[in-house]
């Protein structure tokens, strides 16, 4: 028995036998249009419209794998049923009736078996990609908008964080860029203590000490629950934890716990201890934050504009008391190309969307049409199948698509994946 998702998908793209149709109380039927899908809660399809007996009905189509459900689902006794005007099912077992006791026409759904044999085959697929044997006949215009769909999802998702930060700051800019930033610095393991390391340490104490890169980190490394066990591991890390004492009574609430920051599996240019180095640097640098960040004119100089070198005691360690080559500390081109797809789009796109604002510099399409392709696993997997992102836009894209729908099986969801489904009825046998 197919998936009523299944069923539904044949229905919404008229996928059924073609021919006369007719319900199982005799009257013929012409599918005008088939409605609207809804995906929340009441009718899974909205105002279709369906002739039957040379009369047009406009209504919802609830749809099941057999017509008992429709009881089994309580739907007789939910009022927001009453103007279904077709019942459309894979197997009639009983006719059915609404809440104002009504008879419901209902309609047995035929479809070609060579689309339910296609469907089944993704579904148990075990491959990386469930579509990769069909996926080259997909057409290169209908994948590049497909692949601009996904990403205006991706970034929805993200810039509703943005709409929080600015909500809970009062729309302050400097206030909202500062929480979103120190998320950012933390990415991937470590964004949870650095959002909350910002969110105990106001932005108006570090303006008030925006000039001396020492204190910057004394409050931020003090706070960050990092520096108490390191107190004791040479000059430098000694001299921050009494200046830390002395500026604590300013900041707000306990430090965060040092057990939340992660290190395994990081590479040392990514240790937390380094990018706090890195965000006091930015502060010290970039405040005020919203005319340093939103005038940004060109890549070049966003990029220059996360380009900062950690303090000087960071060119021999990655760690508190353990010595290293002397190497300078800047942040690297991936970082900051993480930073601007994940922090500086998703922030710029919530305030162009949600808030009217009109940027004097980068707009959030400009920076990540023009930012190149990131480099992971996950993409070169997507090589292997010939598609391969032109730019960040695209490459955002088709980490969405692996990640919330070809993981997830949701193949009749997916444009690619409605068209492998389909495509049999149009071969030719």
């Amino acid at each position: 028995m197919a998936s009523e998702q299944f069923i539904q998908f044949v229905w919404k793209h008229r996928l059924h036998h073609a021919g006369s149709l007719t319900t199982t109380c005799g009257m013929d039927l012409e599918i005008r249009h088939p409605g609207e899908q809804n995906l929340h809660a009441g009718p899974d399809f909205f105002n279709a419209l369906i002739r039957m007996d040379r009369l047009t009905w406009a209504g919802n189509v609830e749809i099941h794998h057999r017509s008992s459900d429709w009881y089994r689902h309580r739907h007789h006794l939910d009022a927001a049923y009453n103007n279904v005007i077709l019942h459309v099912v894979e197997h009639y077992d009983t006719d059915v009736t609404n809440s104002l006791g009504r008879r419901i026409p209902t309609l047995i759904f035929r479809y070609h078996a060579k689309l339910r044999k296609r469907y089944d085959a993704l579904k148990r697929s075990e491959s990386w990609l469930p579509c990769g044997d069909y996926i080259r006949s997909f057409p290169e215009p209908a994948l590049k908008l497909w692949l601009r769909s996904l990403y205006e999802e991706r970034m929805g998702y993200k810039s509703r964080y943005m709409d929080k930060i600015l909500l809970d700051s009062a729309q302050n800019l400097d206030e909202a860029l500062y929480q979103a930033m120190a998320r950012g610095y933390g990415t991937p393991m470590n964004s949870l203590p650095f959002e909350m390391l910002a969110k105990r340490i106001p932005l108006p104490v570090l303006m008030d000490f925006r000039d001396n890169m020492k204190d910057l980190e004394a409050i931020l490394f003090g706070h960050s629950g990092l520096l108490s066990p390191a107190r004791n591991m040479g000059p430098y890390p000694s001299s921050l934890w009494q200046r830390y004492s002395d500026l604590k009574p300013e900041l707000t609430g306990p430090a965060v716990p040092a057990h939340l920051w992660r290190f395994f599996r990081l590479r040392p240019p990514s240790f937390p201890t380094l990018r706090i180095s890195e965000f006091a640097s930015f502060i010290h640098h970039r405040l005020p934050l919203s005319e340093s960040i939103l005038n940004i004119a060109s890549m070049s100089e966003a990029e220059q504009v996360f380009r900062l070198k950690a303090s000087e005691y960071w060119t021999t360690h990655y760690l508190f008391g353990v010595c290293s080559p002397p190497v300078s500390k800047y942040p690297g081109e991936q970082f900051i190309a993480t930073l601007m797809i994940n922090i500086l789009v998703p922030f710029l796109l919530s305030l162009e969307r949600d808030h009217g604002y009109k940027p004097a510099g980068l707009r959030s399409g400009d920076i990540i049409s023009e930012l190149r392709s990131e480099h992971n696993q996950i993409l070169k997997n997507w090589g292997i199948f010939g598609i391969r992102a032109c730019n960040a836009m695209e490459s955002q894209a088709l980490l969405h698509l692996y990640q919330f729908y070809c993981k997830q099986k949701r193949c009749l969801e997916c444009h690619i994946g409605a068209h492998v489904v389909s495509a049999p009825i149009h071969e030719k046998n």
